[in-house]
């Protein structure tokens, strides 16, 4: 079940490419969103990746979108993983079944106080995970989706090009 349609991928694609700030804005703007994604909670990366992109004088609408790469779809999976990963770097490893089990739950009823009840383990290995994964994430995204830009702009630029020197050809003198 996939929620979106060739056609709204392909028109979300093409708005990064044409967005207007150079490739490296846009690539800022992704890097900011992806980073958002894996060190703030869900419900609150919007709230910080918008303030964190005008900050960075980074794309605003990438920012926004890429912080979905953790969405209720994926954060049964991605979460345990940041947190597992980021028990080991803290020194404090947390087994995955049981980091799953608690994630759940947290997602099927978000609040404060189950939030709380996880403990300063689980915490710390939630944002020391995060702090890996988003720094990875983000120096990824930068440069796929700068490189991305910018070679989506230069081949724009050679068939204008192309189109500009037929029509002088067309044209009788």
């Amino acid at each position: 079940m996939n929620p979106f349609t060739k056609k709204q991928i392909l028109q979300t694609y093409l708005r990064l490419m044409k967005h207007k700030g150079s490739p490296e804005c846009v690539g800022r703007g992704v890097a900011t969103g992806l980073a958002v994604a894996f060190v703030v909670p869900f419900s609150f990366q919007m709230l910080v990746a918008f303030p964190l992109a005008i900050l960075f004088k980074a794309a605003k609408l990438p920012a926004l979108l890429f912080t979905w790469i953790t969405n209720p779809v994926t954060i049964p999976v991605l979460y345990p993983l940041q947190c597992f990963v980021g028990s080991h770097l803290v020194g404090r490893p947390l087994s995955y079944g049981s980091l799953q089990e608690s994630s759940i739950d947290l997602i099927e009823t978000p609040t404060i106080s189950k939030l709380l009840g996880l403990g300063a383990d689980l915490v710390l290995a939630f944002f020391a995970g995060g702090l890996l994964f988003g720094t990875v994430a983000a120096l990824i995204g930068y440069v796929v989706m700068s490189n991305l830009v910018r070679s989506y702009r230069e081949r724009t630029e050679q068939r204008k090009a192309r189109r500009l020197q037929r029509a002088e050809k067309s044209v009788c003198p």
